[in-house]
């Protein structure tokens, strides 16, 4: 073989080796690119699912945690940069100190027995007969004194018993024999609310504040009456509470006048499930709407039930109320226009510990979230040293204005100018934007708190007078009707209400029957005095202290 054919084999190798290492080279590029969109895609799925595990974290939180909203106290719990106008003199909260987190109760430093309302049956222990004589001589003792004392607390089973009334009529025989007719008296039957059932006022009671107030259901109360030798249906309870609801309708309404009277109201709502409701559609949601004045002087709590969440509803019941109106950030309520509006920081302060609750103690470190986090602590911090101090003051909201103009407007302002300068850098759907766009909206309107030492800083009070309801809820699972809904709602308020007023509320029930039968309810002084922070109501109604 000569040079020159040796030469051409060589390229011809040279070529398909060359090709080889081509296909080679490239066949790795699509490897490359194919473990680069892999690298991609796994990355994705990683940010993914670590955000679908944070949404199922805060669920299971608000499911089965508490309701305190804690931070880890390992985690930073400081500004971490100096604000413009930050105050150094002033010691900001860290984030172990939430402020409205419930205090644990001591088991032994707890709340203590009051026993004040209970009849009081004083039963003597003396000698008798042949114990009377002296076991030594035979003399007869003498008493000498009491020894000792001791109470015991009984439980007497609670039962039923048919009471059977039977009323005599009288005649004169001498008007009779004079006037050919005769002069005829009877007994006075005994009244009941129900004219016509054999329900007592004390039994209606009963079976009300078993519902209402010990969220115990109709069908729950029939296994209850059952075990006392009653057998009563589930659907005569329920046309007794109706008819009672219908009964106590002017006592609601009275409350209600009383309530719009007032210049501070609180406001919430909650979902209700009611079927058969004007033929919709179960699944859909009603609502029961709440209002509450100030729980302080003569408290009212009233239940609403309206089928939507449409702001005609709180319109509708409010009417032109010009008070303060306080309320969370549902625009609902932005009907109402001619009210003060004040809303709550605890809904502020809860869009910012979402951001900052599942963070890595280097992740909050740089979080901007955790600056508008420790403003609303700064507040809760500056709300609490004020009521722990002067509370017990009876000029206390005299003071609290006046402590507020003093140094919690500063505070609200800097709030304020921190918002306005981070919502600009902020991603708009993200969850520190979105923070910080209903930040935004409604802490300016927290500084009416500023107008009046008695308005609070967040919507609280209606939050837990909600929850009744909101237990009552949960043993129920739905109303039967509409109609059945308003009912609740009536009997809800006058027990709240009773409640709030220190009542014992079985009894004012009862009390409520008794007087409702002799009184002519469309007056409003009669009305008035079965309110129950009337000084009209009987002291053996009152929880005494």
């Amino acid at each position: 073989m000569n040079h020159e054919v040796i030469t051409n084999a060589l390229n011809e190798n040279e070529k398909l080796l060359i090709d080889k290492l081509e296909k080679m080279e490239a066949e790795i590029n699509k490897k490359d690119e194919e473990l680069s969109s892999k690298d991609i895609e796994i990355n994705n799925l990683k940010n993914e699912l670590a955000y679908l595990k944070n949404i199922i974290t805060n669920r299971n939180k608000k499911i089965f945690g508490t309701s305190s909203e804690k931070v880890d106290t390992n985690q930073l719990s400081f500004f971490n940069e100096a604000e413009k106008h930050s105050d150094s003199k002033v010691n900001e909260p860290s984030l172990e100190e939430i402020t409205y987190k419930r205090a644990k109760k001591n088991s032994v430093a707890g709340k203590k027995d009051n026993l004040a309302n209970l009849e009081r049956v004083v039963i003597e222990h003396k000698l008798e007969g042949e114990d009377l004589k002296c076991k030594k001589c035979g003399s007869e003792l003498v008493e000498i004194g009491v020894k000792s004392k001791k109470e015991i607390l009984k439980y007497i089973p609670a039962k039923l018993i048919v009471e059977e009334h039977i009323m005599y009529s009288y005649a004169c025989k001498s008007c009779e024999s004079e006037a050919e007719k005769s002069n005829i008296v009877s007994a006075e039957t005994p009244k009941t609310i129900f004219y016509n059932s054999m329900a007592s006022n004390e039994l209606i009671a009963h079976t009300i504040c078993l519902k209402y107030h010990h969220a115990l259901p109709l069908y729950r109360q029939q296994s209850y009456f059952d075990m006392m030798g009653a057998s009563l249906s589930r659907q005569t309870l329920c046309n007794w509470t109706m008819a009672a609801a219908k009964v106590l309708e002017p006592i609601y309404n009275k409350m209600k006048e009383d309530l719009l009277k007032r210049d501070y109201i609180h406001a919430d709502e909650t979902t209700l499930k009611v079927i058969n409701d004007n033929g919709k559609d179960s699944k859909s949601k009603k609502y029961m709407w709440l209002y509450m004045t100030q729980t302080e002087d003569k408290p009212i709590i009233l239940y609403d039930y309206q089928s939507t969440r449409s702001s005609s509803c709180p319109k509708n019941f409010l009417k032109d109320y010009k008070g303060y109106l306080q309320t969370d950030g549902y625009s609902g309520y932005n009907s109402v226009s001619e009210a003060k509006r004040i809303y709550c920081l605890a809904h502020i302060r809860r869009k910012f510990h979402e951001v900052i609750i599942n963070l890595s103690e280097e992740a909050l470190k740089e979080s901007r979230a955790l600056i508008g986090f420790n403003y609303c602590e700064q507040i809760y911090k500056f709300e609490k040293e004020l009521r722990d101090t002067y509370s017990n003051n009876p000029d206390y909201y005299e003071i609290r204005y006046k402590e507020r103009s003093n140094k919690l407007a500063s505070i609200l302002d800097d709030f304020i100018e921190y918002i306005d300068k981070e919502i600009l850098l902020a991603l708009p759907r993200s969850p520190l934007g979105k923070a910080l766009d209903y930040a935004k909206k409604h802490v300016p309107s927290l500084k009416t708190v500023l107008l009046d030492g008695r308005l609070e800083i967040d919507n609280n009070a209606a939050e837990r007078e909600i929850k009744p309801f909101v237990l009552g809820r949960k043993n129920f699972l739905f109303a039967n009707t509409a109609k059945g809904a308003t009912a609740s709602s009536y009997l809800y308020s006058i027990i709240e209400t009773a409640k709030a007023n220190k009542l014992i509320i079985e009894r004012y029930l009862v009390y409520l029957f008794d007087k409702l039968i002799n009184i002519d309810i469309t007056d409003s002084e009669s009305l008035e005095n079965l309110m129950p922070w009337s000084n009209q109501i009987p002291d053996n109604l009152k929880i005494k202290k």
